[in-house]
This record gives structure tokens, C-alpha cells and sequence, in this order.
């Protein structure tokens, strides 16, 4: 009876098994190995001097900005700043104040929607220059709550001389594309296009969840990948050839940060007359009153770290700033608590950033406030974006971090 249940139904369970492991492995060696081939004289050059020294670039969006982008990174003379929605023109913002006051050189990266694994793949694209970089990030507790970069997002900041540069660079630990790979098959139903280096991290991805993939995702996989077709891709290297340019600050500047903070603080308390809630007039205005003239109410959500996208795409973040022995920092922004009246419920999300950094011993500045009694009014000129009196206080905090002036 055993021996026939081993012959009719077991063995030939063992051959299946065996059948789609080899089929798997064929095919995704295929296009990792086979179907990918570099060669010299698919690279791509850009080359030129570094000339943007202060300032922000929203995106890097033609070869100029990544030119001048991956020159910040190697210039160690220079700051990256890496954020989003909370970088403005106000002549108080970092890549501003700073440069103007000291002759510092500051380029800040991002806007809207430019959240943590955008900003990883950007250093993980400067990986050959980015060996004891200095680099700031922001960190929005928004991010969180939105569960992680959007496909939208993805696509207008990974882009595509980046991911090829990912591609190509050996030295990278797999983990990292991997880690990329995953989002690219998390979202492959959300991209009108998938380039092929998106199809290689992809299939670097699929390749370590071999235990875990069913046949249904295997052939998916080969039936919008491969198509019948055999020829080889060629995914170009990216080599930026840099010229870097180094300014000379001044001696001795010492700039009275309190006196300014106080000042700006008073002005933006005084200024105020439409609401409690310390955010400007036109934006309670505009944003917080409903059409009724009564005052809108958001509560903001819990969340899983242990679930969440962003949480997973910080601690990759952390653990490759710390590979590469970067001279990093970390700004966690707060909610206005005025607004948000459940800004407590944050507090283990912010608990468990800071104990990460802290083991891995990253400084930062924790401005987040779960209450009104311990929140700084003016620090947000909103609800959740730095007025001018918040960005002094971090032009304080780097200033004394990266030039040793308090």
C-alpha cells in the first residue's frame, strides 16, 4: 500500500518540485545572466565640472542635475540635503541661509512625495562617490503614514541612468537590489512601462523568494518578460565624470541663531489672526475651514512598523548609510499637535527611528512633539511643513554638527 502511494502520488510530487525549480532557475538565470549584457561600448558618459554649489534641485531630472548631484555627493566639502515637501524658497531654508551667511555648499534633493527609497536608490546610484559623504535627510512622519513610495513617485525619481548604474555596480550588496526589486514587483501592475533594468532588479528580487513564488507568479513572470523572445538586452554602464569645485567660507562667522529664531517666532505668532491652531491665515484658509466656515478635524492613524513600507525602506536606509561610514544626520519633523490632536499616537513610531540611530550611532534632531505642552509653536508654518523659525533651528543644529559653530 506505501510503496503504491510512493510510485502514484509522491514521486511524481518530487518530479513537479524538481521540474519547476530547475525551470525557475533556468529562467531567471536567463535574464539575469544570458539575457543582460554590458558591454563598453554601450557606456554612457556625462561628464563637466560641478558648478551647482547651494540651492535645491526638486528632481533630477536631465544629466546636468545628476552631473551636479553625484559631484555633492563626492565633494566632501559639500552637504546633501534630502527631503521633500517641506523645502521652499524662504531665504531661512539650509541650502540658503547657510551658503549666504557662511559660504557654505549646500544642495538640497527632493520635493513632494520624494521619500526613503527614492533617496536610497539615489545613493545607491552615487555608491562609487559616496564613501564618508555628508548627507542630511528629513525625515516627514507623513511618509509613514502613506505606507511607503508611490509607483508615481518611483518612476520620477528612480530614474533610469540610476537604476542602471544599480545594475551594473557589482560592489552593491544584493540585499539592496533586492530590496528594490520587491517594490518593482509589488507595483509591476501600476507601471505603464518597466524598463529592463526594472525587469532585472525585479528578477533579482523573484530569484531570492524562489521557496516562496507559486507557478502562477513564475509563469506571469516569463509571459511578460520573455514573450518568446531571445535576444540579448543591454542595460549601458553610466560613468559621471566629475570636475569638483571647493569654495573658501569665511573665518570666524558667528551667527546669533537665537536672536533670529526669536525674532522670527514673534513675527509668525503676530502675524496670525484667523485661528488657534498657530498655521498661517491663508493656508487655515485655504485648507482647514470647510465650506460652511466650520474648522475641518483630522486624526491621524496607527501604524504597524513592523508592516509598514517606509519603516522597512528607513532601516535599509540606516544600515547602508553606516556601510559606506557617511557623515549622516537625521531631522524628524514634527505634526502640529494644534491640528492633530492625536499626535501621541506617533511617539513609538518616533521611539523606535530614534533607538534605531541611536544604535547605530546617527545623530539627529527630533523636533516631533505628541502634545501641544511639549510643541514649539512656529517651528511648522502649517501642519506638518517648517516655517522660517523651525528651518533656523535647524540651520543651528548643522552648523554646529558639520562646522562646529553653536
Amino acid at each position: 500500500m506505501l510503496k503504491k502511494i510512493g510510485v502514484y502520488h509522491l514521486l511524481p510530487f518530487i518530479i513537479a518540485c524538481l521540474f519547476f525549480f530547475i525551470s525557475y532557475q533556468l529562467i531567471i538565470s536567463d535574464l539575469i545572466d544570458n539575457n543582460v549584457d554590458v558591454k563598453p561600448l554601450e557606456t554612457k558618459i556625462i561628464s563637466g565640472a560641478q558648478t551647482q554649489l547651494k540651492d535645491r534641485y526638486a528632481r533630477l531630472d536631465n544629466d546636468n542635475y545628476e552631473l551636479n548631484y553625484i559631484a555633492s555627493i563626492k565633494n566632501k566639502k559639500q552637504i546633501t540635503l534630502f527631503g521633500s515637501s517641506e523645502f521652499s524658497e524662504s531665504p531661512y531654508v539650509t541650502y540658503n541661509f547657510l551658503p549666504s551667511k557662511k559660504n557654505a555648499q549646500i544642495l538640497g534633493v527632493g520635493h513632494a512625495h520624494h521619500q526613503i527609497l527614492s533617496i536610497l536608490i539615489e545613493l545607491l546610484a552615487a555608491h562609487p562617490e559616496n564613501k564618508g559623504s555628508k548627507v542630511v535627510f528629513f525625515l516627514s512622519p507623513g511618509w509613514f503614514g502613506a505606507q511607503g513610495t508611490n509607483s508615481e513617485a518611483f518612476v520620477e525619481f528612480a530614474k533610469p541612468n540610476f537604476l542602471n548604474r544599480i545594475v551594473n555596480d557589482s560592489s552593491i550588496q544584493q540585499k539592496y537590489k533586492v530590496h528594490i526589486g520587491r517594490f518593482i514587483d509589488l507595483k509591476h501592475s501600476e507601471f505603464e512601462g518597466v524598463s529592463i533594468s526594472m525587469n532585472y532588479l525585479r528578477g533579482v528580487y523573484l530569484d531570492s523568494q524562489l521557496s516562496q513564488i507559486s507557478n502562477t507568479q513564475l509563469e506571469q513572470f516569463i509571459n511578460k518578460n520573455f514573450s518568446g523572445t531571445k535576444h540579448k538586452a543591454i542595460i549601458p554602464k553610466v560613468e559621471y565624470q566629475l570636475e569638483l569645485t571647493y569654495l573658501t567660507p569665511p573665518p570666524s562667522i558667528i551667527i546669533n541663531y537665537d536672536s533670529i529664531a526669536h525674532q522670527l517666532k514673534n513675527e509668525f505668532v503676530a502675524n496670525i489672526t484667523s485661528n488657534n491652531l498657530y498655521v498661517n491665515d491663508d493656508y487655515y484658509t485655504k485648507y482647514l475651514l470647510k465650506d460652511d466656515g466650520t474648522e475641518r478635524e483630522e486624526l491621524i492613524t496607527e501604524i504597524d512598523i513592523s508592516t509598514n513600507e517606509e519603516y522597512q525602506d528607513f532601516k535599509r536606509l540606516v544600515e547602508y548609510v553606516k556601510e559606506r561610514e557617511m557623515e549622516a544626520s537625521f531631522i524628524i519633523i514634527p505634526y502640529n499637535p494644534y491640528y492633530f490632536k492625536n499626535a501621541d499616537i506617533y511617539l513609538p513610531l518616533i521611539d523606535s527611528l530614534t533607538s534605531t540611530l541611536e544604535s547605530n550611532n546617527l545623530p539627529y534632531y527630533n523636533l516631533y512633539a505628541g502634545d501641544t505642552l511639549s510643541y514649539d509653536p512656529g517651528v511648522l508654518t502649517d501642519v506638518m511643513h517648517f516655517g522660517d523659525y523651525g528651518w533656523m533651528k535647524v540651520n543651528k543644529y548643522i552648523d554646529s554638527l558639520y562646522y562646529g559653530n553653536d
